[in-house]
């Protein structure tokens, strides 16, 4: 025979099944919210679908966390009240659910932020021009956070990129992001910093469409790039950010510079520089060669002309010898025109006389009582005429 229970006993051995099935402690339940009541800082509502209804108690929660009607997803676990018979889920999380509600959401909270100026030209920042670190806030697991080292190491392979490990989705991205957004922002090296995953539901970006982690980006010092999603996928994160770019590779590409490319194109640059010097410098030997020819024809036409005149000049030297031999006839003419000077004849004691300043030659020139000037080689004297007499 069965051993009768009181109320309480069943209620005990309800209690421990329910508390002894770990996968009970770890659910998630979507429906919609109704009968919600707010107490002394706890949310207590049903959450009901077309077939059935669960209470629900979250404790520590704010007023406006949820409201009736709501299409959410809680997180949670099974708890068995023993004194009122009732079995409950203790609430840790509440998130939108149905992506037409979490859509109207996205647009509210959109136009809210927009109408504030978070979105504003002000709150972005320009990509520097030289980026050396890059810090990068994903998750660590998945092809992310490897397309974006590709991507940028094949193109700069000096960039230096820093990881923060954050979720992407689910319970606790958002605080996650947060954390990497603050990190990165005290670290002086990182240069611009990368918000990335893949792409996914509505549901899953919701990590992305939160109020806080605007503010956050707009409040950073560094630049932010939103690479969220696939290219048709928008988020809050994408309006707050200095850059949206359509996916996590062409974040790898933005920041990194083509330095492999830019090496090229300077080689490139350099070979055809080479070419242009070359070309010159062949250019001006060919130019130097032509002036050196010219100028060898110039020298050789003087040097024959100035040969010439140089046998002509000879020559001349060689006839100014035969003058030679009218050297002493020169001397002999000279002192025969010497002997016939003047001077030299009143040197040897003769005397000049002179009227009116005209040599008298005969004495028919003078007449009485004119004034003569008798000059001798070392003076004059003025004399009168007083008697003529003719030989």
């Amino acid at each position: 025979m069965l051993k009768a229970l009181s109320v309480s006993e069943l209620n005990e051995i309800i209690k421990n099944i329910f508390d002894a099935e770990e996968l009970l402690q770890y659910i998630k339940v979507y429906g919609e919210v109704s009968n919600l009541s707010y107490v002394r800082g706890n949310l207590y509502f049903n959450l009901k679908d077309e077939g059935g209804l669960i209470s629900c108690v979250m404790f520590g929660a704010t007023s406006n966390s949820v409201k009736e009607g709501d299409q959410v997803m809680v997180t949670g676990g099974l708890k068995f009240y023993v004194k009122s018979g009732k079995l409950n889920i203790y609430v840790t999380t509440i998130t939108p659910y149905g992506s037409g509600l979490l859509f109207k959401r996205f647009i509210e909270l959109k136009n809210k932020l927009e109408l504030e100026g978070v979105f504003d030209k002000k709150h972005k920042k320009e990509l520097p021009k030289r980026i050396k670190t890059v810090g990068v806030i994903t998750s660590t697991t998945g092809a992310v956070l490897h397309d974006i080292i590709t991507v940028s190491h094949r193109r700069n392979p000096y960039l230096n990129i820093v990881v923060y490990p954050a979720r992407v989705q689910g319970e606790g991205a958002e605080n996650t992001i947060i954390n990497g957004l603050k990190y990165f922002d005290k670290e002086k090296e990182i240069d611009v910093i990368i918000i990335a995953r893949g792409g996914g539901s509505i549901e899953d970006l919701q990590p992305f469409n939160t109020e806080s982690l605007a503010r956050e980006i707009i409040k950073n010092s560094k630049p932010v790039v939103s690479a969220v999603g696939h290219e048709t996928d928008f988020t809050i994160c994408d309006f707050a950010s200095s850059l949206r770019v359509a996916t996590p590779s062409v974040a790898g590409e933005i920041v990194s510079e083509d330095v492999l490319g830019n090496i090229k194109e300077l080689n490139s640059s350099i070979s055809k520089l080479n070419f242009l010097i070359l070309s010159q410098i062949d250019d001006y030997y060919a130019k130097l060669d032509l002036a050196s020819k010219k100028l060898n024809n110039i020298i050789n036409s003087s040097f024959v002309k100035n040969e010439y005149s140089l046998k002509d000049s000879i020559s001349r030297l060689k006839n100014f010898n035969k003058l030679d031999g009218f050297e002493n006839e020169l001397e002999t003419n000279f002192n025969k025109l010497k002997s016939l000077d003047v001077q030299s004849i009143l040197d040897r004691g003769f005397s000049k006389v002179i009227i009116n300043n005209k040599v008298v030659n005969s004495i028919s020139d003078i007449k009485m009582d004119d004034k003569l000037k008798v000059e001798f080689k070392d003076g004059y004297v003025l004399s009168h005429v007083d008697e003529i007499r003719r030989r």
